[in-house]
């Protein structure tokens, strides 16, 4: 039998993620992205409940809570969850937050939300389609699940245009045994399949870094972060740039 191997724990990564991710354009692209789709979806924010699951840092939780969201949060990760409270303590933000994994929130959190956020989460699960029902059961309806997780398209592409042509689906084999690379990459058309089962309708899909990951670092340069990142925005919504994406954007609205 296969020896069951744990969630994702990132004690040991936290720091090293407000360094490399979250203070460079890949997070800095993340971000505006989340933040477009919930500007042009028109997604209200205050005094909306907004709960945050495997919620890191908190960076994005942060900017909603600065327009006026009441944001719980949670996390798996002690030292995450003292990062997200002292960039909110920082901002003058309040935050009510709860160290446990995804699949005890709601014995914390028992209420429905008007927003959930699950951000970078799902591919780090050893099941992460059994994650859907526990995230759908806390929107309330009408509300809505923010969900973004590890691309299988934009992953295979990668892969391809690195000459990994025999197994594109495959993930390094090191920083998977050192926990540094997601577990599963995920197929955005069977989580929206999911989602569809849940009563919930995707009303935004989006590629996050579909142009930004498959760029030379000279033509990044060339280019700029500002014109690179527009572009990435741009061509994130669209067919079929944003199947590329290293990451997908779902805005999904509970229908039922």
């Amino acid at each position: 039998m296969k020896p069951t191997v744990p969630d994702r724990n990132f004690d040991d990564l936290a720091s090293r993620f407000a360094r490399t991710i979250y203070a460079t354009p890949r997070g800095r692209i993340r971000l505006a992205a989340l933040a477009q789709d919930f500007a042009e979806l028109s997604i209200p924010l205050a005094q909306a409940r907004v709960l945050d699951i495997g919620g890191g840092q908190g960076q994005f939780a942060l900017q909603l809570a600065k327009q006026g969201a009441m944001v719980d949060l949670c996390d798996i990760s002690a030292e995450m969850l003292r990062l997200a409270q002292d960039q909110f303590a920082a901002a003058g933000q309040p935050l009510n937050s709860r160290h446990c994994g995804l699949q005890q929130a709601a014995d914390y959190f028992p209420a429905t939300y008007d927003i959930v956020l699950n951000h970078a989460v799902l591919e780090w699960l050893e099941e992460p389609l059994a994650a859907l029902p526990i995230l759908a059961q806390q929107v309330k309806p009408g509300g809505w699940l923010s969900l973004m997780f590890y691309n299988r398209d934009g992953h295979i592409w990668r892969q391809l245009m690195n000459g990994g042509f025999t197994d594109p689906l495959r993930t390094n084999t090191r920083l998977r045994d050192e926990g540094n690379a997601p577990q599963h990459p995920l197929n955005p058309d069977l989580i929206e399949q999911q989602l569809n089962a849940l009563g919930f309708s995707v009303q935004r899909w989006r590629g996050i870094r579909c142009i930004y990951d498959h760029l030379a670092q000279k033509i990044r340069d060339r280019e700029g972060e500002e014109a690179v990142t527009r572009a990435d925005l741009e061509y994130g919504t669209r067919e079929p740039f944003r199947r590329l994406g290293r990451y997908v954007h779902f805005l999904a609205q509970n229908k039922s």
